[in-house]
């Protein structure tokens, strides 16, 4: 029999994380959610048992604090965190302003680390719990127009690496997931683009503003088998680091490892050179 568990999902109004909160509820789970405006939230689901809806600003420490408390309180525990609030961004590098980055890197970083450092006292206190953090196959390669999105998505990488060695004797489990592209509504209602367009970048970032708008809808990965792989590994008693999810996300790994260990073996004598 399958262990009903406490599930705590941000960024759960939309997309991937809608498809988790209806996935888990059919599961008997214990459901509770965070999103920016709760009036946004799928009204036919709020009165479902095992559902709790929270409004939150996840970029507020103590709304945070307060409300990972109010959760303790009710039900003793978080079995599992699954952050997966965040927005993607195009524009080249060069046309993000200042406020346009910070605000990507406050939503995809800071509110993951924050929801993280404040589950983890109560997690620790157990000796168990299992972070599932969404990275993307963009949090492992960098593409024209990505740029700010990739490197959200890389520090996700990293802060979730570190995570798993940090916890893995202590009884809770870290894991990264890196879809390739979902058929959900992600291009169309949680990308947004730069205010300014240089002409300059027209055939590398521009294509890839085209290609995107072009793609809603005709993204290869079904969220709800996204879904049900990462029920998956919630079920497995040594769950991976990362999860590849999709064809397009494992050929795209692959093909960038290829090219890490040509890179890494054409200039071994140069790395080879720089010892006592």
């Amino acid at each position: 029999m399958e262990n009903k568990k406490v599930w705590l999902i941000t960024g759960a109004s939309q997309g991937l994380g809608h498809t988790m909160v209806k996935y888990l509820l059919l599961k008997d789970q214990t459901v509770i959610v965070t999103t920016r405006n709760k009036s946004k939230f799928d009204q036919s689901l709020l009165k479902t048992p095992g559902l709790e809806v929270y409004e939150l600003d996840l970029t507020c420490e103590s709304d945070v604090k307060n409300t990972v408390a109010d959760i303790i309180e009710k039900h003793s525990r978080i079995d599992v965190l699954i952050n997966n609030a965040g927005y993607g961004f195009v524009g080249a590098i060069e046309e993000i302003s200042a406020e346009e980055a910070e605000r990507v890197i406050a939503v995809n970083v800071h509110a993951t680390l924050r929801m993280t450092r404040l589950t983890l006292p109560h997690m620790r206190k157990r000796k168990s719990g299992h972070i599932i953090n969404l990275s993307s196959i963009a949090g492992l390669i960098g593409s024209p127009g990505w740029g700010i999105y990739n490197a959200s998505k890389f520090a996700v990488e990293g802060v979730s690496e570190a995570l798993y060695h940090e916890l893995k004797d202590l009884g809770i489990k870290v894991t990264m997931v890196e879809p390739g592209a979902i058929r959900t509504n992600f291009l169309a209602g949680s990308l947004t683009s730069s205010e300014l367009i240089i002409e300059d970048y027209a055939d590398t970032v521009g294509k890839r503003r085209a290609v995107l708008a072009g793609n809603n809808g005709k993204q290869p990965n079904d969220p709800e088998k996204i879904v049900i792989a990462i029920y998956g590994i919630v079920e497995m008693v040594s769950p991976p680091m990362r999860l590849l999810l999709g064809k397009d996300a494992y050929d795209r790994a692959t093909q960038n490892l290829l090219q890490l260990k040509s890179d890494f073996e054409a200039m071994k004598h140069i790395t080879f050179s720089t010892g006592f």
